[in-house]
């Protein structure tokens, strides 16, 4: 029986080494799955035309703030010329007057023009500032925005490319050329409408520059004709404190009149909830007040009537308490015997029991020490002699399921045969 066994278990593994290179050959000679796009491409193109319309969504909203920009780019440049233009001509002027002011004998002569246009000069070298500052933020926001724009622009024809390419595949494959035309069709418009909203990208850059380049032009004549108000300040001490004090006033008015135009913007109603006199609003603010005070008033009287009921309750679970402990005190003489007999009887088993345990714990390994030759301990020999004995020759219980085994090792290698 032990060869059987031995037999069998050799056709097992030969089986089983069999069925691992036939799974292997099988593997080998499958072919490249199927993609999605090739199993299904109408809901791949599908997915890729709504991408596309995303894409151009993003790109209108970007069509229409670039035209805006563009707009303020043109203002901002403009404005920037002519801040331009005016501080060259008072730094012009500024120049004949140092020329006449640096001879102390003309000096005094030429003050009260020296202050006339100082004022000039001091509105002219802020107004150049200004609009240097704005032109410059203006064509940075304008440059990035005409980069994101053409980002999304070269997105938008990937896809398209890439749309163009799945069609062209799954028609070569020998697909069905109607079900993808359609998607092509669809693509190509998008495109097409993009060609002809997309602004020329190079126009907007060229103002974008112009007016970056305008702004380095006004910020360098702003310093120019500052650095003449400084000199004439030098040598007219009086007209300087003079001339600040009056464009410090004439900055206040002008913020002051902006203030005020956007607050008489707002409506007669908007005026009188600011200052708190809106009829309804009073009236709203009065019953809330009263609603709020009456439900605190019953919310206290709720309260206190609760507390009264929680004390009730709790004197009366008291009295109940202390009646049971005084009736359990009066029962417990009655029921419990006297301790003194309890204690001598508890103290004589305790110690009559002492000695045996005692006497026990010393014959135990006694008894443990003797040898012992019982039939017991023979039989029990012979039953393991005999268990080692069968289990040699394990092939009567394992030859079903070995047999199951060749089965389904013999039915698998045709399956993949």
């Amino acid at each position: 029986m032990t060869t059987m066994f031995v037999q069998l278990r050799r056709v097992v593994y030969l089986l089983v080494l069999l069925q691992c290179c036939a799974c292997v050959a099988y593997a080998e000679s499958v072919t490249d799955p199927i993609t999605h796009e090739e199993s299904d491409p109408s809901l791949f193109l599908k997915d890729m035309i709504e991408k596309m319309k995303t894409e151009r969504g993003l790109i209108n909203d970007d069509l229409h703030s670039l035209r805006t920009m563009e707009n303020k780019c043109s203002e901002a440049l403009n404005r920037a010329k002519n801040a331009t233009t005016k501080a060259n001509e008072v730094r012009k002027l500024m120049e004949t007057l140092l020329k006449e002011i640096r001879n102390p004998e003309t000096r005094s002569e030429k003050e009260s023009e020296a202050k006339e246009l100082l004022r000039k000069a001091v509105d002219a070298q802020r107004e150049a500032t200004d609009a240097a500052g704005k032109a410059k933020s203006i064509a940075a926001t304008t440059a990035g925005l005409v980069s994101t724009l053409q980002d999304r622009t070269m997105e938008l024809h990937s896809l398209a490319e890439f749309l163009k390419n799945i069609v062209d595949k799954h028609i070569n494959a020998g697909g069905r050329k109607e079900l993808v035309e359609e998607y092509q069709k669809e693509a190509d418009k998008v495109l097409s409408s993009l060609n002809d909203d997309v602004m020329d990208f190079k126009s907007v850059n060229k103002v974008a520059e112009e007016a970056k380049k305008q702004a380095e032009v006004a910020s360098f004549e702003a310093k120019n004709v500052q650095a003449f108000i400084d000199e004439i300040f030098q040598k007219y001490p009086e007209i300087k404190e003079e001339v600040e004090r009056e464009s410090k006033e004439a900055t206040q008015t002008s913020n002051n009149s902006t203030n005020t135009g956007s607050e008489g913007n707002k409506t007669p109603n908007e005026n009188k909830e600011v200052e708190g006199l809106h009829p309804n609003k009073q009236n709203e603010e009065n019953t809330r007040n009263q609603n709020t005070n009456t439900a605190q008033t019953e919310t206290g009287s709720h309260t206190t009537a609760q507390q009264q009921q929680n004390e009730q309750n709790s004197e009366g679970q008291n009295n109940k308490e202390s009646k049971d402990e005084t009736q359990h005190k009066n029962q417990n003489p009655q029921s419990n015997p006297p301790t003194d007999s309890n204690s001598s009887a508890t103290g004589t088993s305790q110690s009559q029991n002492i000695p045996t345990n005692s006497s026990t714990a010393s014959e135990t390994p006694q008894s443990q020490n003797m040898p012992t030759n019982s039939p017991s301990s023979a039989s029990i020999h012979l039953n393991i002699t005999q268990l080692s004995d069968s289990s040699s020759s394990p092939a009567l219980v394992h030859s079903p399921l070995l047999l199951l085994l060749v089965l389904m090792c013999v039915l698998g290698c045709t399956v993949v045969c």
